[in-house]
């Protein structure tokens, strides 16, 4: 049976009523997301780079097995700069200290005037430092970071905060008012208003898709509108108000658009994001007793850079204990009792990637890759594609460089990726959601979504008026 148009319009602006102003949410926070630069959302712009290396060798005195003394449930270490010294941060247990690599004397969590020197020497403005504040627990804002932690306000009209780890001493996160605004904007656009993180909550499952029957109905309102009038009434119809006619040509513009964005949106909402992230087969580790009696000492492989070492990582991998030394020339993967180079090879790409999968599939031979592909676009450096045969298609990549497991790809993670990317409309690298036609195609919405917020308001207006039958 055919629906009138009338019976059609109806429904429409019933919808409106219904989902109309989380569409029109929708629209203006997409608008922001995509016209703010995402680098000054993160609050690059605030905080130099970080250029601090290790001193030449002969500074660093303490030994790992001296580390282990003192330390016995050791289980990994970074040898690092902090002040112009060396510091090994030490992990071990649920606990991390700090220990100078010169004495060996323990270093206490940072106070109040070593975090301030820190944010001081890396913050990028003028303003001066109006609070240093102790968190026992992290704000909405940082909720993801450990804490307790270190809170730097300067003093500046953008209100920006760094925050610190006050047993590291690293950056752990930069705040401002742009990336508040985002922050809100993103909660009010995902509908989680608690944790601002869940992108499957029902709510938003729900008003997706009655969004979708709405921007379905206008769609079809849109194509019943394309019939000419009778011959009899051409010229005698009264033109159509200027929000109509405003909003019927956006509709064309950006109607197809509004539609994939909701579709999209819907999709990736549905996607169990635990599978997307490749969490669902992921094994964890655990720790593993390790003796460092017999490892080389960590400053023994800086002299070999021939560049400057920021930082020397100790680790236990499935060949045994190894050294990442992360200079300016890049990384290199060094076995921590030979001090020899160890570079990941297929076979052991194979065993990492087994050792980090838990599903009931079948991990493939290693194939090589000299640079990222579409799946591992956010890195760089050549790597390890390890196929899984199981039930939703993984895929693990394995750094050919520091044997890390940089990405676990799977059947759900790529329909969501293309689902992505028609939310970004970036159908090349999938990752640039800033470029000038999503920003057009955005502010065009906006326009769209505002036109017809008029065009309801009116349609009240007329309703409100009418007599009503005794």
């Amino acid at each position: 049976m055919a629906i009138s148009q009338r019976t059609l319009r109806r429904w429409h602006a019933w919808m409106a009523w219904t989902v109309g102003l989380q569409v029109v949410l929708w629209v203006v926070s997409g608008v922001y997301m995509t016209a703010a630069p995402i680098d000054w959302i993160h609050g690059d712009h605030w905080v130099r780079a970080d250029d601090r290396a290790l001193p030449a060798p002969g500074s660093i005195l303490v030994t790992p097995a001296q580390l282990q003394q003192r330390f016995p449930a050791i289980e990994r270490f970074t040898l690092k700069p902090l002040f112009g010294k060396p510091v090994y941060e030490v992990h071990h247990g649920a606990s991390i200290a700090l220990v100078d690599a010169a004495t060996g004397t323990p270093l206490l969590p940072l106070d109040a005037g070593a975090v301030r020197a820190l944010a001081q020497a890396r913050f990028a403005g003028t303003a001066r430092i109006s609070a240093v504040t102790w968190l026992e627990t992290a704000p909405q804002e940082v909720a993801t970071r450990p804490a307790p932690l270190w809170r730097v306000d300067f003093d500046h009209v953008s209100a920006p905060a760094l925050y610190y780890s006050p047993f590291t001493g690293e950056l752990l996160a930069k705040r401002f008012a742009g990336w508040r605004a985002f922050d809100a904007l993103w909660m009010l656009h995902i509908m989680d208003y608690d944790t601002r993180e869940d992108v499957n909550n029902v709510v938003l499952r729900v008003a997706a898709g009655l969004a979708l029957v709405f921007a379905i109905s206008g769609a079809a309102l849109l194509v019943a509108a394309r019939r000419r009038a009778p011959a009899a009434l051409r010229g005698r119809l009264p033109p159509r108000p200027w929000p109509y006619r405003i909003h019927r040509l956006l509709a064309w513009i950006v109607g197809a658009q509004l539609l994939l964005w909701i579709a999209s949106g819907l999709t990736m909402s549905l996607l169990d994001q635990r599978v997307v992230e490749g969490q669902h087969y992921r094994r964890s580790p655990a720790p593993a007793a390790i003796d460092l009696s017999a490892v080389v000492a960590p400053e023994s492989l800086i002299a070999a850079q021939g560049a400057r070492v920021r930082a020397v990582e100790f680790r236990t991998a499935i060949d045994g204990p190894v050294y990442i030394v992360r200079s300016d020339a890049g990384d290199r993967r060094y076995g921590a009792r030979s001090g020899q180079p160890q570079p990941v090879d297929a076979a052991l790409a194979r065993a990492i990637a087994k050792a980090d999968y838990a599903g009931p599939g079948t991990v493939q031979a290693a194939q090589r890759l000299g640079g990222p592909d579409l799946e591992t676009r956010n890195h760089s450096g050549s790597l390890w594609r390890v196929p899984v045969a199981d039930d939703i298609d993984t895929t693990l990549y394995v750094s050919a460089v520091t044997g890390d497991v940089l990405e676990r790809r799977n059947r759900v993670w790529r329909i969501f990726d293309v689902a992505w990317m028609l939310h970004i409309m970036d159908y090349r690298e999938r990752r640039n959601f800033n470029h000038p036609l999503l920003v057009a195609m955005a502010f065009g919405a906006a326009c769209f979504a505002g036109a017809g917020v008029v065009l309801l308001a009116r349609r009240r207006r007329r309703d409100s008026r009418r007599p009503v039958a005794a």
